[in-house]
C-alpha cells in the first residue's frame, strides 16, 4: 500500500477535526477515535523509537536505560488494558 504521509498542517487539521467530531460526539464510524488512538499511539512509539536508536548508537548511561525500560512498560499496560476491556486474559508476563 502506497500513501502518502500528510505534511504538518494537513496533519493537524485532521486532528483538530477529529477533536471536534470526538467533542460533539459525531463519530458513527469511529474515525475521529481511530485516528486519534493511532496518533496517540504513533507517538509513543516514536518515542520509544528515539531511545532504541540512541542506546543502539551510544549506549546508555542506566537512567536512559531505566527510561527506556518505563516507556516499554506503559506501552505493554496499554495494551493489556486494551486486551481486558476487549475481555482478552492476560498473557504470560514477559
Amino acid at each position: 500500500m502506497n500513501v502518502r504521509r500528510p505534511n504538518a498542517d494537513e496533519l493537524d487539521m485532521a486532528l483538530n477535526a477529529a477533536e471536534r467530531m470526538h467533542a460533539q460526539n459525531v463519530d458513527p464510524h469511529h474515525l475521529a477515535l481511530s485516528l486519534r488512538y493511532l496518533h496517540t499511539r504513533c507517538q509513543q512509539l516514536e518515542d520509544l523509537y528515539q531511545l532504541i536508536d540512541r542506546y543502539l548508537r551510544f549506549g546508555m548511561p542506566e537512567h536512559e536505560l531505566s527510561e527506556l525500560h518505563r516507556q516499554v512498560g506503559r506501552l505493554r499496560e496499554s495494551d493489556l488494558a486494551a486486551d481486558r476491556d476487549r475481555g482478552i486474559d492476560d498473557t504470560l508476563p514477559l
